[in-house]
């Protein structure tokens, strides 16, 4: 009879760790989820890029975003990206041949904004708090997040979560077949009243082609 009560006691105490460090991570979230919902917009400048393990392969561009429930904008060298939830803008800059192509907004199928910043992080399997890392002087809380949902694109995330403000400054996305896609954002600004017509591409003074697919 000792030796059972011994050996779950054991149990006990070699489990306590795991679970506390999941709770924690879930509250993390929890508060990073309270405080994203509270915001109005949200805009930063943000480095993006792409590796890929199974070919040394890295691709990286940079950019700037503005952010509003349901509404982005994406501006990088190449491309500018709008939408207002309905319509969406994809701005192909040149010198010579400027052109714009408009069509019906779906989440599903283009590019979701909302994956950043969306409370999908809930339905991970596992959550894992790895403790604090301080860089450049802003102390941050990493938690590690694994899914089964054979939907998803990913089944690992990494979460730098900054202590102070509670926002993601870094998320890295690794799918089954090991490529890594990370985003880093900094000059993060929140709660400025932005605009409708921030998240409206101008068609009215485009010099460029414009190709309406709606």
């Amino acid at each position: 009879m000792r030796k059972n009560t011994v050996c779950l006691l054991f149990l006990f105490i070699t489990c306590l760790p795991g679970f506390s460090q999941e709770e924690l991570a879930k509250s993390i979230l929890r508060e990073v989820k309270d405080h994203l919902e509270g915001i109005s917009d949200f805009s930063a400048d943000f480095t993006y890029s792409i590796e890929i393990k199974t070919n040394p392969t890295r691709v990286s561009k940079n950019g700037k975003f503005h952010y509003a429930k349901g509404k982005f904008v994406v501006i990088m060298e190449d491309q500018e990206i709008y939408s207002d939830g309905k319509s969406l803008w994809i701005h192909l800059p040149g010198e010579e041949n400027s052109e714009v192509n408009i069509m019906n907004y779906d989440p599903e199928e283009s590019f979701n904004f909302d994956l950043i910043f969306s409370p999908v992080y809930e339905t991970a399997t596992k959550s894992i708090y790895e403790g604090k890392k301080s860089v450049n002087g802003v102390t941050y809380d990493q938690v590690y997040l694994q899914f089964s949902n054979p939907e998803l694109e990913y089944h690992q995330v990494r979460l730098w979560i900054n202590e102070t403000s509670k926002i993601q400054e870094k998320v890295v996305l690794v799918n089954k077949m090991q490529t890594i896609t990370t985003y880093e954002y900094t000059n993060i600004k929140i709660d400025q009243g932005l605009p409708e017509s921030t998240f409206v591409f101008d068609t009215d003074n485009f010099q460029g082609e414009i190709y309406d697919e709606r």
